[in-house]
């Protein structure tokens, strides 16, 4: 039976989870969450999602509204709900390990300015290992080969744990503001941040040293977003930009040659980018942005293959190693997760074989 409740005017079920189709052609809805859901991620075997949010709880004894951080696993062959975690913290970042048997999760408590990082067993619901930070916990990438986990929080740095312990915190120190996001490369041996400082900065991770910046130009604010894509070749940032001519916020995806530091293109969003990915394709970029939209790319062109409404501003998107399935969450009124067949929105896309992690003389320096 469900609960009912209402949430700044939304009514939600509280203790219930359901699919439905959308009357959209190739998507459909899982609802579960009672509040906007932040961040989402495929396991590597596309079989289980996780999305993580604050969601809110209608205590039995006290009648009182109360609001926690719920993680949940979603079995994609079913869509339906297979596992739940709940934590005093919103979840604002996961990630799981290559071989899928963790989920490393970052967010912050409510009211107040303290973040976490846990590392989860998450088909036992046992926690493995918690840090407690001064600041909330706004992006985290797990590398290539599971052992290490990059993590930002409001603030100028970004900081290098080993997993599964999160132990040997190494700071990466260089920007001038706060870092907003965090990626590994495909071959594991650098870390992308982006920083509302208007730059991307890339990293060796054996040395800790900043090897190259890339600036955005100068009508860039707020680098809130990266990405690699699958060859390791380009690099996509996202961000809030200022229309010079009726000052409204406007939001746009800068991509690089990593090699040369050359900006190849400039993809456009109504408002501030929140996510990206790249298809496992190498030909497509995803973007979401608060302007509730979700473009597809063909990046290297510069063209835009496709757009998708959601039905609130955008805060995460994820597509699945096979690159068939997209979902997108956000700010919306059903607190909901949208799944979308990608064969349907443009095309046939084939998944191509990661890239490889070969040492080279220069990598072998530990």
């Amino acid at each position: 039976m469900w609960k009912q409740l209402t949430i700044c005017g939304v009514t939600a079920a509280i203790a219930a989870t359901l699919f439905v189709k959308s009357s959209e052609p190739g998507c459909g809805v899982l609802r579960g969450h009672t509040h906007e859901v932040f961040t989402l991620a495929f396991a590597p075997d596309g079989k289980t999602l996780a999305s993580g949010s604050g969601d809110f709880h209608l205590d039995s004894e006290t009648e009182q509204l109360l609001e926690y951080g719920e993680l949940k696993f979603w079995n994609m062959d079913l869509r339906t709900e297979m596992a739940a975690i709940e934590s005093t913290a919103r979840f604002w970042a996961v990630a799981f390990s290559p071989d899928g048997k963790l989920a490393v999760t970052g967010g912050g408590v409510q009211g107040q300015r303290a973040g976490v990082i846990q590392v989860w067993d998450w088909q036992n619901k046992k926690q493995l290992a918690t840090v407690t930070q001064d600041w909330l916990v706004q992006s985290l990438a797990i590398s290539p080969d599971g052992k290490r986990l990059a993590t930002v929080s409001y603030g100028s740095q970004a900081i290098l744990w080993d997993l599964p312990g999160l132990e040997n915190p190494v700071v990466l120190e260089g920007h001038t503001d706060d870092v907003k996001s965090v990626a590994f490369s495909p071959d594991g041996w650098s870390v992308a941040t982006g920083s509302w400082d208007g730059t991307v900065k890339l990293w060796d991770v054996e040395t800790a040293r900043c090897t190259s910046t890339l600036q955005m130009d100068g009508t860039a604010r707020s680098v809130s977003t990266v990405a690699f894509s699958p060859d390791g070749e380009t690099i996509a940032a996202g961000c809030g930009t200022i229309n010079q001519r009726n000052a409204q916020q406007c939001g746009a995806v800068t991509c690089w040659e990593i090699a040369s530091g050359t900006q190849t293109v400039t993809l456009p969003h109504n408002d501030y980018i929140t996510s990206l990915v790249f298809s496992p394709d190498r030909r497509t970029l995803i973007s979401g942005s608060r302007d509730g939209l979700v473009r597809l790319w063909d990046y290297r062109a510069g063209t835009e293959l496709k757009t998708i409404t959601h039905a609130g501003p955008i805060e995460s998107i994820a597509i699945s190693n096979d690159a068939k399935l997209l979902a997108t969450a956000g700010r919306e009124r059903e607190c909901a997760i949208r799944l979308w067949n990608v064969e349907l929105l443009v095309g046939e896309v084939r998944a191509t074989p990661p890239v490889a992690m070969v040492p080279t003389d220069e990598s072998k320096r530990r």
